[in-house]
């Protein structure tokens, strides 16, 4: 899921790719999940969490203005 974003003049730009790759590993582990896929839900479970909170900490520098 290494795949990198080119943020061209946006300023938001960051976070927008951050939150599109959140939502990526959320849509992958939900799937997971459905599919009853045990190993596969043990791997994506660390991926959504880190891609939520590099997302999140993205967001709060945007708000704050940082």
């Amino acid at each position: 899921m290494a795949r990198e974003f080119s943020h061209g003049e946006e300023i938001r730009a960051e976070e927008i790719a951050l939150h599109q790759k959140y939502l990526d590993a959320m849509a992958a582990l939900r799937a997971a999940e459905a599919d009853g896929d045990e190993r596969e839900v043990r791997k994506m479970r660390p991926v959504a969490e880190r891609a939520r909170a590099r997302w999140l900490k993205a967001n709060k520098r945007f708000v704050r203005g940082g």
